[in-house]
């Protein structure tokens, strides 16, 4: 083997230049490329582009804790996604350090994410969560920054399922500009052995009330905390321990303020022993949100304990037992939202029944989602609840959306007074939506005697119910119908066969083909989002 001292001193000279020579080629390179990378058009986004594509690529839209009273934030998701965005580029890292508002979703329970956090969002409101109890450490500082807390998480582990607070606690700070305040027990819905929550022993958790709060959300407590109730505008229930309902209708009495009630799987105790004149008038209310899961919860019975505004209000009602709920609610209370609907949309299909009313002069609405529901119950939902909840006489127009477009229009009476009807083809491939379609036309002198328009939309290019129309005792003035184009490269163009022969018997046809983008989005209530439904929103 030949040592280095062997080699002639040039060679070993030669050697060097060539190494560096090569190091300063990958030097020089890297420079170029830097330069050249930093030219590209991604890295021309102005900063305040980069904060937009930021926000959305972040769980909660950067727009404070994703929950709803029913779903909790996902802090560790949180966390992962704004590091994950840091990652990316040395430019992308930059700008995100430097953004104060992508720093404003705090983790108390991790110190180096909270330290992190306070230092980069600077004098931006905070969206604080805090996991009891809290580390010593983050005490200091989060009591330092409690004139910037907006919005407050607070969750209280599994062991403290039944304890009720008796003293201040001393890691809540003063927070003299909060709007939001949730407060989650991490339990078991309805676990046995928690106490009641007893309205009349509301414990303090702040040294001061909250003199901004505005929402208050509640999952899972055997305790209510003291507040100014008459100021909230917003206030979510979810499976609380059972509750007296005289009392949680005076609790609910007090909110004069309130715009939006959402009461999920609220245990209603002591029901049957109210009286008559126990209510509670909300008139600023405009939504009202009724989750029934659970049987035997009496939730049905809110509807006759609160007085509702006449105009300018949503109530929904949904869940597994929502139709069994509202059937044993026995006699249906008189709601005076309801004397006002003229549109109506029913969509039936294996997933359950969704019903929607609303009249856009008045501002008012109603959905009710019932999930998977028996023959029986709807039986009974069609003769005794839905005539109470619905002036069918004053209907004016008809959607229905189905796979048995005919069973649907089973579940209503007559509308006398409805002129425009559309009918959604929902069924599945394979099955004969014509003849469904043409059976519920069938029943149209019955149901809607007075139709004068139709609309038939439908993924089907040819439905055997069409050629049949001129032979049906109604006096269409106007139909249209819509296919809906298949994704498919060999899908048939062009009208349907029989169209001459329906021009010449009603007076306006109209065929189209259209993108499945187009079809009529049937629930359209607005500021109505509901959790889990059929239309995956």
């Amino acid at each position: 083997m030949v040592s280095s001292q062997d080699v002639e001193p040039c060679v070993l000279a030669a050697r060097l230049l060539d190494r560096l020579a090569r190091g300063v080629d990958t030097l020089g390179l890297s420079v170029v490329r830097s330069t050249i990378n930093n030219h590209r058009p991604v890295h021309q986004l102005p900063v305040e582009v980069l904060g937009i594509i930021f926000r959305y690529a972040l769980p909660s839209n950067d727009g404070g804790f994703r929950q709803s009273g029913a779903k909790e934030p996902d802090m560790h998701e949180e966390r992962r996604e704004r590091v994950a965005i840091t990652h990316v580029c040395r430019r992308w890292r930059a700008a995100a350090s430097e953004m104060a508002a992508f720093w404003t979703l705090i983790d108390a329970s991790s110190v180096q994410w909270a330290t992190t956090c306070f230092e980069r969002s600077g004098t931006m409101p905070l969206h604080v969560f805090l996991r009891y109890p809290l580390d010593s450490t983050t005490e200091t500082p989060l009591a330092s920054e409690g004139a910037r807390i907006r919005d407050l998480f607070i969750e209280f582990p599994k062991d403290r399922r039944s304890i009720i607070p008796t003293e201040l606690p001393t890691f809540l700070p003063e927070v003299p500009n909060m709007e939001s305040l949730s407060i989650v027990t991490r339990s078991k819905a309805f676990e046995e052995g928690r106490p009641m929550v007893d309205l009349s022993q509301c414990p303090p958790l702040f040294p001061q009330p909250p003199p901004r709060l505005r929402t208050l959300i509640l999952k899972n407590q055997c305790w209510f905390p003291t507040i100014p109730y008459e100021q909230l505008t917003h206030l979510h229930i979810a499976q609380c321990t059972p509750v007296d309902l005289r009392a949680l209708v005076g609790l609910l009495g007090r909110c004069t303020a309130l715009e939006a009630l959402v009461l999920a799987d609220v245990y209603l105790a002591s029901a049957r022993a109210v009286p008559d004149d126990c209510t509670a008038p909300l008139p600023r209310l405009r939504l009202l949100a009724l989750g029934i899961h659970q049987s035997r919860l009496s939730m049905r019975r809110m509807l006759k304990c609160l007085v509702l505004p006449a105009t300018g209000i949503i109530v929904r009602i949904s869940g597994n037992e929502a139709a069994r709920a509202l059937c044993d609610l026995q006699p249906f209370p008189a709601l005076p939202f309801a004397a006002d609907f003229d549109t109506l949309t029913l969509d039936r299909t294996a997933d359950g029944l969704v019903l929607q009313a609303a009249c856009a002069r008045t501002g008012t609405g109603l959905l009710l989602e019932l999930n998977h529901s028996y023959a029986s119950l709807l039986g009974s939902l069609a003769k005794n609840v839905l005539p109470a909840l619905i002036p069918f006489a004053n209907i004016t127009r008809l959607t229905v959306r189905a796979d048995k477009c005919d069973a649907a229009l089973h579940l209503l009476p007559a509308m006398p007074s409805v002129a425009a009807v559309c009918v959604v083809d929902a069924a599945p491939q394979g099955i004969d939506a014509g003849a469904a379609i043409g059976a519920a036309l069938v029943e149209f002198p019955q149901c809607v005697p007075r139709v004068s328009e139709l609309a038939i939309w439908s993924p089907r290019r040819e439905l055997n119910c069409l050629p049949k129309l001129p032979f049906i005792p109604i006096k269409l003035k106007k139909l249209s119908f819509c296919h809906m184009r298949s994704a498919g490269p060999d899908a048939p163009a062009g009208p349907p066969p029989g169209r001459e022969y329906l021009e010449s018997a009603i007076a306006e046809v109209d065929f189209r083909t259209v993108d499945v983008a187009d079809v009529p989005n049937l629930i359209d209530l607005p500021g109505v989002q509901p959790l889990n439904h059929i239309y995956d929103w």
